[in-house]
């Protein structure tokens, strides 16, 4: 029984390791943005990474393609999504070059801790700098603002966030092996 198990867990190891995807670092050549969506977006590549169909980009490449399949922010913290679906590159020397297989690549969220909105408790006591803020808030009478607010960002039911990457900001993508 117990080398039954080993095998099984040696087959689905496998299965997940297949499965990896190439990661593509860029930096935005304009502004991304799920709220107000272009059809056309460029990336700087700043990590040499291989797409799938054998291209392969290089450090200061510029990725131009498709933004596609974008959706907004959902209750239960799905934040916005979107697709890349490269079309041509721009080399070093300036020289463009098309890419025609279809090739989707999911933006990748950048995980960040939330300092301003957590909290330690020691026993009894709680400390949290969200608390402070949203005291002066009761205190002014905007306690409805506070509980959306509350309820938007520290709720499992809350709403998820939009997508804005400005100028030169990192952004990454998932793209399939």
């Amino acid at each position: 029984m117990g080398k039954n198990i080993l095998a099984a867990l040696i087959v689905l190891s496998g299965l997940f390791l297949s499965a990896e995807a190439s990661v593509l670092k860029g930096k935005a050549v304009d502004e991304i943005s799920t709220t107000a969506p272009k059809d056309i977006i460029s990336v700087y590549v700043s990590k040499k990474v291989s797409l799938s169909d054998g291209t392969v980009l290089e450090k200061g490449y510029i990725l131009t393609g498709k933004m596609q399949d974008v959706t907004p922010p959902k209750e239960w913290h799905h934040n916005a999504s979107f697709t890349f679906i490269p079309t041509s590159y721009t080399d070093s020397d300036g020289i463009k070059h098309s890419i025609n297989k279809e090739i989707r690549g999911t933006y990748r969220q950048k995980m960040q801790p939330d300092y301003k909105h957590s909290e330690i408790t020691v026993g009894n006591m709680l400390f949290s700098p969200s608390y402070i803020d949203d005291t002066k808030k009761i205190i002014n009478g905007e306690s409805k603002e506070v509980w959306d607010d509350y309820a938007n960002r520290s709720t499992p039911w809350g709403k998820g966030v939009q997508i804005d990457i400005k100028p030169n900001e990192t952004i990454y993508f998932n793209f399939p092996d």
